[in-house]
């Protein structure tokens, strides 16, 4: 799932950059798909996204790449390598897993809201339309990524926090003290 998320984020990103003209033009499609926009949220697009839509527009396709990057390149890393990684590999794999997922969250709900979408437990405006976008989808499976990802993050961190308790036993005992006390010091 985590590589299909990030070739859609990945292709999605890298169609802009190739076809071009998306930083250019990202003004005039907000002005045009914003209509139905909820009032707070056009009100943000009109105020800060819309006369800053180029910045906005370079910043939408370099994120696109890097999230759709790191989840297919955590993904690859975490099949191909997973009982060959360390326990600090393994929390940085998994902690830029729930970075990139959080922040396809982040784009797709704003994506979602500027396209003055309806929510996706309503029945479609045209008969042609989907019944759930993938904007709306996408968030979902985002999460699931972000919840998995922060649990065995949670779990590789405690054994790493074990691990270095025991090493700072060991250390205590070698210099003659009792676990968990500073070894004394001469004077």
């Amino acid at each position: 799932m985590q590589v299909f998320i990030g070739y859609e984020w990945f292709m999605s990103g890298l169609t802009k950059i190739v076809r071009g003209g998306f930083p250019v033009g990202l003004a005039d499609e907000l002005r045009e798909k914003s209509e139905g926009a909820v009032g707070w949220y056009k009100s943000f697009l009109d105020g800060s996204v819309i006369p800053n839509a180029r910045a906005f527009g370079y910043a939408i396709e370099i994120g696109e790449l890097l999230i759709g990057a790191v989840l297919i390149a955590a993904a690859a890393v975490w099949v191909i390598r997973r009982t060959r990684l360390s326990d600090r590999s393994r929390a940085l794999l998994l902690a830029a897993t729930a970075l990139a997922a959080f922040g396809g969250i982040f784009m797709n709900l704003n994506f979602h809201l500027a396209n003055g979408s309806p929510h996706p437990w309503l029945i479609p405006k045209d008969g042609f339309d989907e019944g759930v976008d993938l904007d709306s989808l996408l968030p979902l499976l985002e999460l699931v990524l972000v919840v998995i990802s922060v649990k065995l993050f949670a779990i590789v961190w405690r054994r790493l926090a074990a691990e270095r308790a025991d090493g700072d036993a060991v250390q205590a005992q070698a210099a003659g003290g009792q676990p968990g006390q500073a070894p004394a010091t001469r004077s």
